[in-house]
């Protein structure tokens, strides 16, 4: 099959993932653009915040390419880094950053949920 008669849910999934994939890319530059910038209390720890956000961003690109080219093998990491972004969404939301926590949380719960779905799962065998 191409892409064009891939199952609509790991279509979707696919493309989520790889907006989280910049999303995440997009906020490591600007940490890192901050910390090198701006004078942070501790700079070992915005670094190491701007690395993660860059190592997590390549994993959901990754994933989104092998997803695409239909890895099978692809999608338990894939759901587990969907329930990795729930978490960490969740202190947001506590925290006040309503705004930001929400939106993360529900994409990771979409695309867990298309990453679930029957048709997804056939899709990959």
């Amino acid at each position: 099959m191409t892409a064009t008669t891939d199952p609509g849910p790991l279509r979707w999934a696919v493309g989520l993932l790889a907006a989280e994939a910049l999303a995440a890319t997009a906020l490591a530059g600007l940490l890192v653009w901050q910390a090198a910038t701006g004078q942070p209390a501790d700079a070992g720890f915005a670094f190491s915040l701007a690395g993660f956000a860059a190592v997590f961003g390549a994993a959901l690109a990754g994933l989104a390419v092998a997803l695409a080219h239909r890895k099978p093998r692809a999608r338990a990491p894939a759901i587990v880094l969907q329930l990795v972004t729930v978490m960490i969404a969740i202190p947001l939301v506590t925290g006040g950053a309503v705004g930001f926590g929400v939106p993360i949380a529900l994409v990771g719960l979409v695309v867990a949920t298309l990453l679930l779905a029957p048709s997804t799962a056939a899709a990959l065998g």
